[in-house]
């Protein structure tokens, strides 16, 4: 069963950019209502990802955790991106419950063949 990792400025690159797989990442912040009520559906998503690697950004915790939601494109929260080979492939904004999640991402994953292909279960 996979987990979801927190992710700092310090971290981004390894767990993201250099990361062959996807990675889909929870830009969220303490203050923010819809993102406290997407916590819970995000969090049970792993299990329904064997290949996919989850994350979470708090955006509040430094300035550079903003720089990187910033460069990626976050204009609001809660926002997840799904990455791949580090590059921005695919986005939800706004809160969903857990089965529009799983749509959603199933939908985009599926335009990405090639990146869950070249990936491996997480353990």
């Amino acid at each position: 069963m996979s987990k979801i990792i927190d992710l700092q400025a310090e971290s981004w690159d390894e767990g993201v950019v250099r990361h062959d797989g996807p990675v889909i990442v929870d830009f969220w912040h303490h203050m923010c209502g819809w993102c406290l009520k997407l916590n819970p559906e995000f969090e049970r998503l792993p299990e329904a990802f064997e290949k996919v690697k989850f994350a979470k950004m708090n955006i509040l915790d430094s300035p550079d955790n903003r720089r990187i939601a910033m460069e990626s494109g976050v204009m609001g929260t809660p926002t997840i991106k799904v990455f791949c080979q580090g590059r921005a492939v695919g986005e939800i904004v706004g809160f969903r419950t857990f089965e529009m999640l799983l749509s959603d991402l199933r939908e985009i994953l599926s335009q990405k063949d090639y990146c869950l292909e070249q990936s491996t279960p997480l353990e």
